[in-house]
Order: C-alpha cells, then sequence, then structure tokens
C-alpha cells in the first residue's frame, strides 16, 4: 500500500482510506472484518461523519488498540459553535480516544454556508478552539465548488480538504484544477471523496483507477463487503492509466445503473445555432440534481448568455449528440429547476409538484 504525506499535517496515510457510511447499515462483526482485512493490506485513513449514525463507535471498536497506528477522521454538519462542540466531544467518547486526528465541517454547499459557520458564533470556531486544546490535531473542509473552498482558505486556517474526483465528474467543476495547485502550494493535505458517484460506478476498478492517476493524498470509498474492499485494494495495487474509451465505457454503465444523465463533454454541441453553452448547462444541471447543489447552480445560470429562454427547441444538439443525451428533457427541467426560488415559474412548480 503506497502511503502519502497529507500536505504539511505531519500525517502519512494510506493512498486507500475507507469511508463511514456504510457501517451504519451492517453489523460491528461485519465493520470489524472489513477494517481487519483493509489493516492488513496497508490502509490506515479511516473516514466518516456523524451524520452517519453509528458509523464512529463501529470503528472505534474495530480499531480498538490500534490507535497509535491509524488516522481517524470525522466531521459535522452542524454550523453553529455551541452545536458542534458538542458534536467534537461525541466523536470523542464515540471513537473512545483522547484526540482526533481530522475534525471537518461537513457538506459545505455554498459560500452562505461558509459565511454562517465563520461567523463569531459558526461552527468553524469550534474545531479551532478544540485544536487549540489539543483535542483536534486538523481541522478539515468538505465542499463540492472549488471557490468555497478557494474562499474558505482565504478566511481560516484549514488542514485538510475534501473534494469529490470521479470519472464523471472530471470537468464538471470549474476550477478544479487551480484549486489542486493551490492546495499543493499551501501544503494543505487533499482527500478525495465520491470516487464511486455515489455507488453508481459502472467499473469499480476504473473508477479507482481514474482517481489514484488524479493523485490526491488519499482517497476514501465506502465498502460494505470484503469483495468490494478487494476490488479497490486491486485498483490501487495496479492504478494503470485509464483510456478515454474505458471511461466512456464505463459511464454508459453508470447510466444503466441509476437511470441519469451524464454528459462526456465530449464538444460534439458546441456549434449550438442558438449560441447557448450547453455543456455549461448540463455541468450546473449535474450539480443541482446529483449533488443537491442548488443555490450555486441557480447563482451561476443567472449569469449564463444567451440564457435557455434563447432555445428555440430545435434538437440540432440531441440529434447530433452521439451518447442520445435527451438534452431537450434537460434543458426543460433545468428552466424550471435553476430559476430563482422566488420566480413565479418556480412558485407554479412547487404549487404543483413540490420542490
Amino acid at each position: 500500500m503506497q502511503t502519502n504525506k497529507l500536505g504539511n499535517t505531519g500525517l502519512e496515510v494510506s493512498r486507500l482510506g475507507l469511508g463511514g457510511i456504510p457501517f451504519q447499515y451492517i453489523s460491528q462483526k461485519e465493520t470489524g472484518e472489513i477494517i481487519g482485512a483493509a489493516r492488513e493490506r496497508g490502509v490506515n485513513l479511516f473516514y466518516t461523519s456523524r451524520m452517519y449514525r453509528d458509523s464512529e463507535n463501529k470503528i472505534g471498536l474495530a480499531l480498538r488498540g490500534q490507535r497509535d497506528q491509524v488516522v481517524l477522521g470525522t466531521s459535522t454538519h452542524k454550523r453553529k459553535k455551541t452545536e458542534a462542540l458538542k458534536e467534537v466531544r461525541d466523536s470523542l467518547g464515540n471513537f473512545g480516544v483522547d484526540a482526533i486526528d481530522i475534525y471537518s465541517l461537513h457538506n459545505v454547499l455554498t459560500l452562505s454556508a461558509l459565511k454562517e459557520i465563520m461567523s463569531p458564533g459558526g461552527a468553524y470556531h469550534a474545531l479551532d478552539e478544540m485544536r487549540n486544546a489539543g483535542y483536534v490535531k486538523q481541522v478539515g473542509i468538505s465542499a463540492h465548488q472549488p471557490e468555497t473552498i478557494l474562499t474558505a482558505l482565504e478566511l481560516a486556517a484549514f488542514d485538510v480538504v475534501e473534494f469529490p474526483l470521479n470519472y464523471v465528474d472530471r470537468e464538471a467543476a470549474e476550477g478544479t484544477e487551480q484549486l489542486l495547485e493551490e492546495l499543493q502550494k499551501r501544503g494543505i493535505g487533499f482527500v478525495s471523496i465520491k470516487p464511486m458517484v455515489f455507488g453508481y460506478a459502472g467499473n469499480a476498478n476504473v473508477a479507482m483507477r481514474y482517481v489514484f492517476n488524479c493523485r490526491p493524498d488519499s482517497t476514501i470509498v465506502g465498502t460494505y463487503n470484503l469483495d468490494e474492499l478487494n476490488q479497490n485494494l486491486a485498483a490501487e495495487a495496479d492504478p494503470g492509466p485509464v483510456s478515454r474509451d474505458e471511461i466512456m465505457d464505463t459511464i454508459a454503465e453508470s447510466e444503466k445503473k441509476c437511470f441519469k444523465v451524464f454528459c462526456r463533454r465530449c464538444e460534439t454541441c458546441v456549434e449550438c445555432p442558438r449560441g447557448i453553452d450547453i455543456r455549461t448547462v448540463l455541468r450546473w444541471y449535474e450539480y443541482f440534481d446529483r449533488y443537491h447543489s442548488g443555490d450555486w447552480a441557480r447563482d451561476h445560470y443567472r449569469s449564463l448568455r444567451p440564457s435557455l429562454e434563447a432555445c428555440d427547441n430545435c434538437g440540432v444538439c440531441e440529434r447530433d449528440c452521439p451518447y442520445h443525451i435527451p438534452i431537450k428533457r434537460e434543458f426543460a427541467r433545468a428552466k424550471v429547476d435553476l430559476l430563482p426560488r422566488r420566480s413565479p415559474r418556480r412558485l407554479v412548480k412547487k404549487k404543483l409538484f413540490g420542490d
């Protein structure tokens, strides 16, 4: 198992780490078997969240007696300082430890959420206080938009960043390359998340190899059984280059599994007769639909020129798309979903169908 330095934190982490989502759905015995097998193969990073019910307890029990050999991480979705302080205390008890290596602010999706956690009574100050007291060693943040993280780095002393990397969203986040360069320049640890595209990865080996070739310090993946663990370990042991054909085939398999649209950014549709930036619209709608980043997507949609109102439904883009994406249908949805929350059309939709 390859290990990497986690930025300038002083922590050495395995290139493959285990995430805690699955552990809330399986037994302590199954959790222990997975973690035990992972430890035998050199995995030392275990990362979860307070949101994932009893995952902290299960990880703590499975790693009893190995505290000095592993890196423990967890996170809180609370936004107020008093609430986050309680979360840290609860996590310490659940893990059964005196200090937690990485404690993160979970899923900070928008700049308004960032503003809330950075306010005088915000959750960041709880983690900073616990870091100064020695109960938390490193403070992290997870987000899905580079601009949110880049802004956060200007406002506070974050040690670790969690950010999604996967073969579907390889170009979905504007500024990802800039973000990775900034993290390296600042010596901030980078843990990639969501390598399996919310469980819809069509080919686990291709999915993991793609992420490993992006060279994060570590990537965490949820594992429900030993077969999945062994697949991920095999990809880590031999992460050869991933071809474009492999990515395209795997995206097609993913579509069959989840019935969602995946734009490949192949650029076939760039010549829209009405001048609409089709790839960008689909990108923003992916973030609305898959990552539930509604406010972020709407903010960007407002700047689109020409807007979707210019679309005359000619169907040229859909006709020429080699992957048969129902672009007209996606545009019809985007016209409603990406409108400002209080627009007349959106209010009618909410009244009829809910939000």
